[in-house]
């Protein structure tokens, strides 16, 4: 990458880091507001749904937006957004009031990630693998800062914490202005809209990649969700199920950032499908396991899936040249919408059999997007030209 892309990448992957500090903070948040807005746990439930909704079903319109036009502009007025809404979320009096800031806030998340990764995955050229994964590691970070951020701020400001939002994303936003849109980023002819030859079998490769998405996020969703009461079940404390979930996240972060150049070496699909074939196993292991052998399975599991984010990106790009914004905002926006539904699926075996037998259940997702990644190979492998 020359010293330009190298800056674009940067900028953009900081830009990430501020989307995820204006909008990650929000469990922070409910248990302050309840008890002051008198809120109670199925509302919260509704903004959670607005919240997750809004982020994830709007990305592929906007990534067709980004095709059409410039992901610059996209990304700098997406920042803007998300920080002067999210700021505000601490000034709410009411809950309705509430519900239509976080609702209309979140839509600049919608609007930056498939734009965003579009100038990323430019930036890198042939080694778009590394590219996205700096892009996904700025978005970690910020989803780890931004709890911590938003306490500070309650400590000093109370509820009106949420302010110092603003000029941080105002901040980012006038440096991606004036500094995104000044420096040409080589590859961003293959980045926007345009007539491109699409292979055979284009669409249905997509669609596959989505797919195997969906049921990672399914295993993703859920075992973060029951992983806390999984660990108390074992008669272990709270703060030992907090230990885990940081093993979980530290690992995710590692594995999103090594994922993307492995795949430049040893190619999307195969690493995709390595992934997914390892984590129903590791899974398991990980139910049976204690001790320092527990905590490298969930290591083990953690990289697995972090690894999958910059690759499933990319190799949906590749698969589908003529829109790569809305290839972006497909496998980042619906591709994560079935992991609600997939943890009340699994809630309800734990319910009707065990947390164990539910858990242990998850393998069958592991296993189904394997299966979709070998099914995108043998679709692109039968498409392919004829020497």
């Amino acid at each position: 990458m020359t010293l330009h892309s190298t800056r674009s990448l940067f900028l953009v992957a900081v830009g990430h880091l501020s989307i995820e500090l204006c909008s990650q903070f929000l469990p922070v948040l409910y248990p302050v507001l309840m008890p002051i807005l008198g809120l109670s746990y199925a509302q919260v439930g509704i903004i959670a749904l607005v919240a997750g909704v809004g982020t994830s079903l709007a990305q592929p319109l906007f990534g067709y937006w980004s095709d059409l036009g410039d992901p610059r502009l996209i990304t700098v007025l997406s920042v803007a957004w998300i920080g002067l809404l999210m700021g505000l979320v601490g000034l709410t009096g009411g809950y309705a009031s509430l519900v239509l800031v976080v609702g209309l806030g979140v839509l600049g998340s919608a609007a930056f990630h498939p734009a965003a990764v579009t100038i990323a995955s430019a930036c890198g050229r042939t080694r778009r693998g590394v590219a996205t994964s700096v892009f996904s590691l700025g978005g970690t970070l910020g989803t780890a800062l931004s709890p911590l951020w938003f306490t500070a701020g309650l400590d000093r400001l109370g509820l009106r914490g949420t302010l110092l939002l603003i000029p941080v994303a105002l901040l980012v936003s006038l440096i991606l202005q004036f500094r995104l849109g000044r420096m040409a980023c080589p590859g961003d002819e293959h980045s926007t809209a345009g007539p491109k030859l699409m292979k055979k079998g284009a669409l249905a490769g997509l669609v596959l990649i989505v797919l195997a998405v969906m049921f990672l996020s399914w295993f993703q969703i859920s075992f973060r969700t029951y992983l806390p009461a999984w660990v108390e079940s074992r008669g272990r404390s709270l703060a030992a199920a907090g230990q885990m979930m940081f093993v979980f996240s530290i690992a995710l972060g590692l594995g999103s950032l090594v994922g993307g150049a492995l795949s430049d070496r040893l190619g999307r699909w195969q690493l995709f499908a390595l992934c997914m074939g390892l984590l129903g196993p590791a899974g398991w292991l990980f139910l049976s396991a204690s001790g320092p052998l527990e905590v490298t399975l969930i290591g083990v599991m953690g990289i697995l899936i972090g690894a999958t984010y910059p690759v499933s990106i990319v190799l949906a790009q590749e698969t589908w040249p003529s829109g790569v914004g809305v290839a972006s905002g497909l496998v980042m926006g619906l591709g994560w919408v079935p992991g609600g539904i997939g943890a009340s699926i699994t809630g309800l075996v734990a319910d009707r059999v065990s947390l164990a037998v539910g858990l242990r259940t998850l393998s069958l997702p592991a296993l189904l997007g394997a299966v979709c990644v070998l099914a995108y190979a043998l679709v692109q492998h039968r498409c392919r030209p004829a020497p």
